[in-house]
């Protein structure tokens, strides 16, 4: 049975909801697919444990698992095994609710002015994880790239994993965003062919003001121009607006201090 499939079966039977939290294999399904289904991290364990479910189930079967399972969508998992393969920090405390992992993932586009990126936030409480995705910018915007505001070239932060390197705080000093709180290395684009250049061999460790901040105050921004000179950059402003909400509820459980990650898309399997 395929996966839409089972999804129509589950939806028919019973509120989806339930079903998921009563960790069941669906007519159709093998225990691994259930288990990646319900987004259980550790599919190897589950399948050791229910070794009686073989093959596709006839009808619905109940999994054995732990008391308190871990549950990681699909995409958080893809992007945490990315980062223990780099020897990145992944935040999973359990003490306390909105552990944040801020993680941008950079497209392979080489042409500037597309909001073309994405930042994932997750954290995990009470065994489950969490998952947003807002579409942003990692790169400078075409204005800037043709007639950069430093006279070394315009800035492109390197892909890499900057601990504490955000706070809270006013963009420009207009409104508020994550604003740089410690040193982070960008590449310095200075040849102005107006195509983004991750290789130019020169590259600067400082504080830049490499910020994470909206475009347009209200709606959603098409072309990033002006509005990025290195920053990371959202284009629809409620997700920036929710983003922030975010923050805040971050704040207040374990302070003002926010580490970026910023990864490119290729290396993570989604």
């Amino acid at each position: 049975m395929k996966l839409s499939n089972i999804t129509s079966y589950w939806s028919n039977a019973v509120e989806w909801k339930t079903a998921a939290d009563s960790f069941f294999v669906a007519p159709g399904e093998t225990v691994q697919e259930a288990a990646l289904r319900l987004g259980l991290f550790n599919v190897g364990e589950v399948k050791n444990a229910n070794k009686t479910i073989t093959g596709r189930a006839e009808v619905p079967r109940p999994l054995t698992i732990s008391d308190t399972p871990e549950v990681v969508p699909r995409e958080v998992k893809a992007v945490i095994d990315t980062m223990d393969r780099m020897g990145y920090t992944v935040f999973r405390s359990a003490k306390k609710n909105y552990d944040l992992n801020l993680v941008g993932l950079r497209s392979e586009n080489t042409t500037p002015n597309a909001f073309d990126d994405e930042l994932m936030v997750f954290w995990k409480w009470e065994n489950r994880w969490t998952l947003k995705r807002y579409k942003i910018t990692t790169d400078p915007g075409l204005t800037y790239l043709a007639d950069p505001m430093n006279n070394q070239g315009t800035a492109i932060l390197k892909e890499g994993q900057y601990r504490s390197s955000h706070r809270l705080g006013k963009h420009k000093g207009q409104y508020e965003a994550l604003v740089q709180a410690k040193p982070v290395t960008v590449i310095r684009d200075f040849n102005r062919d107006k195509v983004l250049n991750y290789a130019s061999g020169k590259e600067q460790t400082g504080i830049f003001g490499i910020n994470i901040h909206r475009a347009t105050a209200s709606g959603e921004s098409t072309f990033v121009n002006k509005w990025s000179a290195g920053c990371q950059v959202f284009a629809r402003s409620a997700e920036y607006n929710d983003f922030i909400k975010l923050c805040k509820l971050a704040i207040a459980e374990w302070g003002n201090s926010f580490t970026y990650t910023l990864l490119p898309r290729r290396e993570v399997n989604l």
